[in-house]
């Protein structure tokens, strides 16, 4: 059932691959090689993989067996269906490039010049889809603050080999999505989401989208599915960010230095894009934007050199050096320090406050919450509970971006709730 394998000759700079000759199976493309410098990676363990086809010689065994991991299927490739579970899962031709981690798990294989664009106020965002010909329900997956599309490389092969229509977005100022100076705030995103979801994935009213987000994507996707009711079918709260607080005020709960540095009323945030705001700064506004500019830039070459523990901190598993790298490429780009000195002040900006979508919004509601995050506690979601009682809970033991730190289980669940609401 796999077409096409790829082999890893391992380099001290990065893996080689190299597909073997069609028609040779992939043990016979590993006989005779060196175990010590090619790998074979193991089927996902929901998959379950045969190891060796019949007739396979016990030394072509010992040298699968002794291969270190990274063997990596063709894009279009299906994995074999679980013996134990007895689930089957979809041949996706349109599967973006993916590979197995050293857990046997699929994921998205990262692409550092990124995957599908889709234009949106004269700007091409990035984007990554799967299944967009299957039949089962539309999920739209948004990310959070300094992540990007690529941080659902679990969920978007999960998902669409169980039959998802899949589609994740970067949202504008993040990851391969261009760097550019705009009035970010919560409204802003949440507008993005919605179109998104209607241009690319193609909800509408007779055929809706389930919309899941984490972080501040978790606002985002609050936001679009409360105000865009006739087009969502469910939403889903990764570990979402927000006050939910009554009496709550708009904004994050915690004001980050730059905010600080240029007031703590929203107003003396301009709108970057406006030029009579600029001219109509007074002297002392100009110095907190300044300031606030600096304190920015500052915090940006701190973060970037931290990247990796700051993840550790807020990880269950250890951050493997993709995603590490995943998140170094969005700050290489060269509008990147503007760009998060505007995305810091996006709170300051949001009008609407967390307490108030999530009362208007009146859709299924779950949340998928890693109870080992520092940042967005259980208590977060138990407040959430007490505003929307009938919302699905479903703790996982997992940090602050379960879908990436525990995959198996929050596509699992994800997908079950998801399916559930077009049964």
């Amino acid at each position: 059932p796999w077409r096409c394998l790829q082999l890893s000759v391992l380099t001290p700079s990065r893996a080689r691959r190299l597909r073997h000759p069609p028609g040779e199976t992939r043990l016979e493309a590993l006989a005779g090689t060196r175990p010590s410098m090619f790998a074979l990676t193991a089927a996902p363990r929901c998959f379950a993989a045969p190891v060796a086809r019949a007739g396979t010689t016990s030394s072509t065994r010992s040298n699968v067996r002794a291969a270190s991991r990274s063997v990596r299927a063709n894009a279009s490739a299906a994995p074999p269906a679980s013996k134990t579970s007895g689930e089957s899962f979809l041949d996706v031709s349109d599967m973006p490039v993916t590979e197995f981690d050293e857990n046997g798990v699929e994921r998205v294989l990262l692409q550092t010049q990124g995957w599908d664009t889709w234009v949106w106020k004269g700007h091409a965002c990035n984007y990554i889809s799967a299944g967009v010909g299957n039949t089962g329900p539309i999920v739209v997956l948004v990310h959070g603050f300094g992540a990007h599309s690529y941080h659902w490389r679990y969920t978007i092969p999960a998902l669409a080999r169980r039959g998802c229509r899949v589609y994740a977005l970067c949202m504008l100022g993040y990851g391969w999505s261009p760097k550019v100076t705009a009035p970010y705030s919560m409204e802003f995103w949440g507008e993005q989401v919605i179109d998104f979801s209607r241009e690319v994935a193609g909800s509408s009213e007779s055929d809706k989208a389930v919309i899941a987000g984490n972080s501040i994507g978790a606002l985002a996707a609050l936001y679009a599915a409360s105000n865009s009711p006739e087009t969502t079918k469910g939403l889903c709260l990764v570990n979402s960010a927000g006050n939910f607080a009554e009496g709550a005020a708009p904004g994050p709960e915690k004001k980050t230095f730059a905010q600080h540095a240029v007031g703590t009323a929203s107003p003396k945030i301009r709108d970057p894009t406006d030029p009579d705001a600029a001219q109509n700064l007074t002297q002392l506004e100009k110095l907190q934007e300044g300031f606030g500019r600096l304190v920015a830039t500052g915090i940006f070459f701190f973060t970037k050199v931290r990247i990796k523990n700051i993840l550790q901190q807020v990880y269950k598993s250890v951050p493997d050096a993709d995603l590490v790298r995943s998140i170094e490429l969005a700050a290489e780009d060269p509008g990147a320090i503007d760009t998060f000195y505007q995305l810091s002040l996006a709170g300051g900006r949001t009008k609407i406050t967390a307490g108030d979508l999530l009362e208007k919004y009146n859709g299924p509601l779950m949340l998928l919450w890693g109870v080992k995050d520092p940042w967005m506690t259980p208590e977060k979601a138990s407040r959430i509970l007490e505003i929307k009682p009938n919302a699905h809970y479903v703790p996982i033991n997992a940090g602050h971006c379960p879908h990436d730190d525990a995959p198996v289980e929050c596509s699992r669940k994800m997908g079950d709730w998801a399916e559930s609401l077009v049964a």
